[in-house]
């Protein structure tokens, strides 16, 4: 059987074996629902909670403003369905190389009568003079991501915040919820939601090798409100039975990536390094500044990066055309690229290579070899 080089981690990421073990333990140790009044069940509520105070302290936030969710999806979803209960359809704005869990809800706000401003990224950043520019006194929501999942550029949302909170003040004070989806900078890069200053910020646990269908939300705006409505857990916000080892681990994958982050963030820029040289001969579309170690996006000249998707695959590798979040991530990913002002020759031929910890050395000079025979063969 083939070996398969992974590099398609933006997606997700595999498991570390310790989460994977806590997953397992609290499966088979933590047997009640965390709703029940009898002793297994609070004992279930007693784990949630302290996983709850973890993930808090981690982040330095107070337990109270984390709600786990399914994944950083259904945390965005949870901040764009409160707008749903307005009685009036103010302004909202996004960018236009957000993830699709954020542009679908700008589609839905328009049609519901909402006002919807999407920024363009040129270069793959959102500029604060844009913003303030798209400010209006009806605007109720801005959302902006923190690192773009096709090629790793990090917006600087504290400045961006600080345009934000300049205007309500000189239009009376009235509140601008700001929030970010934050799903691959956990771990990552470092960063400070206090210091960002954000009202909301979405995550996902399989971004930082923790389980599948599991994530949380910062919030700490009481005026957000549930479509929702079920059992009443996580203070309303997100009812239905909470997902107890999935949480648990998503905390302990968590507590690795905070504890070894100097450890993974210096190996994965020597291999960022390594693959921007071996690769120099083709047009790199992920800066070197301000972008994200774990996300290098490249582009193949003359091959549609789906066929070359394919080629590299046979060849053993996995990596990405753009998000892996829908049936048509190809196009996505062109039309993130587009707003960055990409050339659509460039944007058609985008690979999008994604590293973890577990990547090695050898594996990315395989992977420079792949690339380059392919390039020499299909030229």
């Amino acid at each position: 059987m083939q070996e398969i080089r992974y590099f398609d981690n933006a997606a997700t990421t595999i498991m570390s074996r310790t989460a994977l073990d806590v997953y397992q333990h609290v499966a088979s140790t933590y047997i009640g629902n965390p709703s029940s009044l009898h002793a297994e069940g609070i004992k279930a509520k007693e784990k949630l909670e302290q996983s709850r105070e973890d993930l808090a302290g981690l982040l330095s936030v107070a337990k109270e403003n984390l709600t786990f969710t399914a994944g950083a999806s259904e945390a965005n979803a949870i901040i764009f369905n409160s707008l749903i209960w307005k009685l009036q359809k103010p302004h909202v704005i996004i960018s236009n190389i957000e993830h699709s869990s954020t542009k679908e809800y700008g589609r839905l706000m328009k049609q519901l009568g909402w006002k919807v401003t999407t920024l363009d990224a040129p270069g793959g950043f959102i500029k604060a003079e844009d913003l303030r520019r798209a400010l209006t006194k009806q605007t109720r929501l801005v959302s902006l991501m923190l690192v773009n999942n096709v090629v790793g550029t990090i917006q600087d949302i504290q400045a961006l915040v600080a345009e934000v909170r300049a205007y309500e003040q000189e239009q009376g004070g009235r509140k601008i919820h700001f929030h970010t989806d934050a799903t691959q900078a956990f771990g990552k890069i470092p960063f400070s939601l206090e210091t960002l200053g954000v009202d909301s910020a979405a995550f996902s646990a399989h971004k930082f090798h923790g389980p599948k269908g599991v994530g949380f939300l910062y919030n700490r705006d009481p005026a957000i409100e549930s479509l929702s409505r079920g059992g009443g857990q996580e203070a309303g916000l997100r009812p239905g039975t909470e997902n107890l080892p999935g949480i648990a681990s998503m905390v302990e994958a968590a507590k690795e990536s905070i504890q070894k982050f100097s450890e993974h963030e210096k190996r994965v820029k020597q291999i960022n390094t390594l693959l921007r040289n071996r690769l120099s001969f083709l047009p790199t579309i992920s800066p070197e500044k301000a972008c994200s170690p774990y996300i290098l996006n490249v582009a193949t000249n003359n091959l549609p990066s789906e066929v070359f998707t394919r080629m590299l695959y046979d060849k053993g590798f996995c990596v990405s055309s753009g998000s892996a979040c829908s049936n048509n991530a190809k196009q996505k990913g062109e039309g993130v690229l587009e707003s960055m002002q990409i050339a659509p020759s460039l944007a058609k031929s985008s690979i999008r290579i994604s590293f973890s910890a577990d990547t090695t050395i050898e594996e990315a000079e395989a992977l420079a070899e792949a690339f380059t025979t392919l390039i020499q063969e299909h030229a």
